[in-house]
Parts: structure tokens; sequence; C-alpha cells
């Protein structure tokens, strides 16, 4: 699991303890929702995915996995929008699409930069900005990805 930081007092924690030992912050709340919201993606069950990340992040602003977790799941989302088979009297899957991956993106740019060594993260925001036309900004994050192995 990744490290994350203590919502009150900013202690680094490297595992998944119930407690912060510095605080005494109950980080037990955090990490349920990072753990429903992973088992919601994994079901395709996007939106209750969604709001899950969305809590931990409003827990803490700060936590990187909550931030990659809501990228992965609209990353998801623009890639199912556009294997929908487009009525043929509108478009809306692309644009549906383009606002899942420019959404990912900037959830994947929380999360570098809360903690830029996250691999996963710069790869996936790569894969986004590759979705989205913007090779060469993909190009940068993978090879940054890469430095990160």
């Amino acid at each position: 699991m990744e490290n994350f930081h203590c919502p009150r007092c900013r202690l680094e924690i490297k595992s998944c303890p119930n407690f912060c030992y510095k605080c005494g912050f109950d980080l037990r709340k955090i990490t349920e929702l990072l753990r429903d919201g992973d088992i919601f993606y994994n079901e395709d069950k996007y939106p209750d995915a969604i709001e899950c990340y969305e809590r931990a992040i409003k827990i803490d602003s700060n936590n990187a996995l909550a931030w990659c977790g809501k990228g992965d799941v609209l990353l998801k989302q623009g890639k199912n929008s556009e294997d929908v088979t487009y009525c043929v009297k509108c478009h809306l899957s692309p644009v549906l699409s383009e606002a899942f991956y420019n959404d990912a993106v900037k959830c994947y740019e929380k999360a570098t930069k809360i903690n830029p060594e996250f691999k996963d993260a710069w790869y996936k925001k790569g894969v986004a900005l590759e979705r989205l036309g913007k090779d060469s900004e993909a190009k940068k994050c993978f090879e940054i990805a890469k430095e990160r192995i």
C-alpha cells in the first residue's frame, strides 16, 4: 500500500494502522473508504467507487491513493463511453469520453503533486493524455513513470 499522511498531524504512515501514533487520529475510515472504492471499481459500480474516493478526499485532500483511485474510475468510464455504439442522431459519446479523460488527468495531477514518486499515477496520467490525443505530454508521463521503477 502507498504511504500516506495523517490528515490531522501529517505524520507519514507507512502501513495500515488503525490510529495515528502521534495524534491518535482514527485512520480506519480512510482505509475502509479506499478499500470499498477499490471493490466497487472492480465490480464496475463506478458511481459508488467515485463516492468512496471523494469521501476519502474530503477527510484527507492530500491522499494520493484516493486521487488516483478516482482517476482510475474516470479513466475507465472514458474508455467505456468510447465503446458505446453511437446514436445516429447524436455524438455524445466522444464528448463524454473526453470529459472523463480530462477529469482523470486532473486527479492524476493531484496524486503526482502529492507524491511525485507515484509511478502508477504518472503512467495512468499518460494513458489519459494519450486518449485525448496529447501524445507528447503522454510520452513525458510515461518516461517519468519508467524512471520511478
